[in-house]
């Protein structure tokens, strides 16, 4: 038997979570729907499927393929805009030349397909209806009523059905087009039974659905994850901070961190690659992948999609322009892979056009070793926030330097290090272990928002040396406001302060 699955026409319902995100991977239980009915229609021996495509059609396709990760046959049907079951089913009629069931894409459910099928088989009818919500299992003809649902529930339609139906249908509604035959060719029965079968069609749903999942009230899907302890879900490369509060039930994704004194739950939902700092809490909530959720940050009844926070209950949706409450760690992670690919070429650059002062440098250094003019200094730096681990464990790294008294000769070696990727050319200074022993808290804490770099901040102003605490506020207030077009300012200014000091020795 084919299974089809079908666009609800309600994707712009779910707005602003299927602004980017196609209808069909919609996360339910951390995992894309459609991926759950899939799961169902397998585990029923049914294994070609049919997907019709309206919704972000070309990220759906990439993601199912062919659908051999499931091992099942999908293929698909392209549609501009959804036009209703009638016209959906008369562009793949070819396909279907034996009783075919239709699911719409945005439906979660416990059903029994077997025993749907076998109701349907024993009712020797040509259309039968599923549903779910009563005690005792029954097989009844279908009201008309339950016919105008037909595009909201699952359906099972031989063959006749389709060819009587889809020709009367093409104007008008196909459940209509069933209830105004004036004979009774077409019998149409609808299967009840004691499953449960829920559509998610407003973010009121979505969130309620998501909640009665985890709560146990879809038994039969499949939820990632490794059970911890009833109602507790965690997926793989995860950390869980031992001062973590967990209340199930709880469904935590893969490559999380969950930092120290968070709570999390009860009827909570953490996506993938999602970062809680300190003192965060998430309740009856859903966040999504790629978010990261700031200190002291609360999430209450909501649904939060990396820097979009939706307020459910009150239908109210506000994007935070601050990463330090929510943040969009998609964006980080592309920000810091470009930024870091800048560095290395700018590097190589600066390193290739000062490579004849470089070679006699290193020449002077191997003719006199016991100079030690190129040496080696241990440095260490706590690196970003954009790391997934979340955590502020010092990088060890070896800084090479020239021991010159002339700034830009002095750190020339130090261009290898950008290049080997253990610092930027724009950054906080790196530090030794002593001054890491003794840096506050609330310093490591802004020191982990930015890069160590062979070039810092102050270096630009042309003064003279700075203390400590004066460095430290610089270097902080640049952790917090840094960009790339301010680090080519830096180096800009760095340059010019050097330019000068050669005019003056000229």
């Amino acid at each position: 038997m084919n299974a089809i699955i079908l666009p609800s026409g309600q994707a712009d319902n779910l707005t602003p979570l299927t602004s980017s995100t196609p209808e069909f991977l919609l996360p339910v239980a951390n995992k894309p729907i459609v991926e759950h009915l899939i799961d169902l229609l397998v585990r029923s021996n049914i294994k070609e499927i049919i997907l019709i495509l309206e919704h972000l059609p070309y990220e759906t396709e990439q993601y199912f393929s062919e659908g051999e990760r499931w091992g099942a046959q999908i293929s698909y049907s392209l549609q501009g805009r959804y036009r209703g079951l009638a016209n959906s089913l008369l562009r793949i009629a070819a396909r279907l030349t034996e009783p075919f069931l239709c699911l719409p894409g945005n439906l979660v459910t416990n059903l029994s397909i077997s025993d749907f099928f076998k109701a349907h088989e024993a009712s020797r009818g040509d259309i039968t209806l599923a549903k779910g919500g009563v005690s005792e299992t029954a097989l009844l003809p279908a009201t008309p009523e339950d016919v105008r649902q037909i595009e909201a529930l699952p359906v099972i339609i031989t063959p006749k059905a389709l060819t009587v139906a889809v020709t009367n249908a093409l104007s008008s509604d196909f459940g209509e087009a069933i209830i105004s035959l004036k004979d009774e060719s077409i019998r149409t029965n609808i299967y009840q039974s004691s499953c449960t079968i829920n559509r998610i069609s407003s973010l009121e749903s979505y969130l309620e659905v998501n909640k009665l999942i985890l709560r146990g009230g879809i038994d039969t899907l499949i939820l990632p994850g490794k059970a911890m302890g009833p109602g507790f879900w965690v997926g793989t490369h995860s950390k869980i901070h031992p001062q973590a509060v967990i209340k199930p039930p709880v469904l935590i994704g893969n490559y999380c961190n969950i930092h120290e004194e968070t709570l999390l739950g009860p009827d909570a939902i953490i996506g993938n690659q999602v970062i809680m700092d300190k003192n965060a809490s998430v309740q009856g909530s859903i966040v999504l992948d790629n978010t990261y959720i700031g200190s002291f940050t609360g999430i209450k009844d909501m649904v939060i999609n990396k820097n979009c926070m939706i307020n459910v209950p009150r239908s109210i949706t506000v994007v935070m322009g601050d990463d330090i409450i929510l943040g969009d760690l998609d964006k980080k992670t592309i920000y810091s892979r470009v930024e870091c690919l800048f560095n290395r070429v700018l590097a190589l650059i600066i390193l290739l056009l000062s490579s004849p002062i470089a070679f006699v440098l290193t020449l002077y250094h191997l003719i006199f070793p016991d100079k030690e003019y190129l040496y080696c200094e241990k440095s260490y730096s706590l690196g970003t926030r954009t790391e997934l681990s979340g955590e502020m464990t010092p990088k060890i790294f070896c800084l090479y330097l020239f021991r010159s008294k002339r700034r830009l000769i002095h750190k020339l070696p130090g261009l290898i290090n950008v290049i080997k990727g253990d610092l930027s050319l724009v950054g906080l200074s790196p530090i030794t272990k002593e001054q890491l022993a003794n840096l506050p808290e609330q310093w490591q804490s802004l020191r982990s928002q930015a890069p160590a770099g062979l070039f810092h901040p102050w270096e630009a102003e042309g003064r003279g040396e700075r203390t400590l605490q004066e460095k430290l506020v610089m270097e902080n207030y640049y952790a917090a406001t840094r960009s790339l077009l301010g680090d080519l300012k830096i180096l800009c200014g760095i340059a010019a302060q050097f330019t000068a000091k050669i005019s003056k020795t000229a």
